[in-house]
């Protein structure tokens, strides 16, 4: 994949879980806040669609490339579009000299859509 600085045209909010401890000790994610806004660039790389017994399920996968950052954790979620976007592997850097940060995720999807 090859990437030049004009390419980062959409824009991307990162938000993080804000987890608290309850009264046994067990951490749970109480709301999820906006941690940055970035430029990037969004490219569909896989689909998915099972029709199980149960249920129907519609899975895209995205690769998402952003400028580098150190700062950017498995459990972030990425909002694109509208769209709500669960990290499926750890973020890594795509050509080993830190210009570029690659995620890959999938597409949440609710029930019901």
């Amino acid at each position: 994949m090859y990437i030049s600085i004009g390419q980062l045209r959409q824009r991307m909010t990162i938000e993080r879980p804000v987890i608290v401890t309850d009264e046994e000790g067990n951490l749970i994610e109480q709301e999820r806040r906006v941690y940055t806004i970035v430029w990037a660039k969004v490219l569909p790389f896989a689909a998915k669609i099972s029709d199980g017994y149960a249920e129907k399920v519609s899975e895209v996968d995205y690769r998402v490339a952003i400028r580098y950052r150190a700062d950017i954790q498995a459990t972030d979620i990425l909002v694109w579009r509208g769209r709500r976007m669960a990290l499926i592997s750890p973020p890594y850097d795509m050509d080993g000299r830190k210009k570029w940060l690659v995620m890959e995720c999938r597409e949440l999807v609710e029930d019901g859509e």
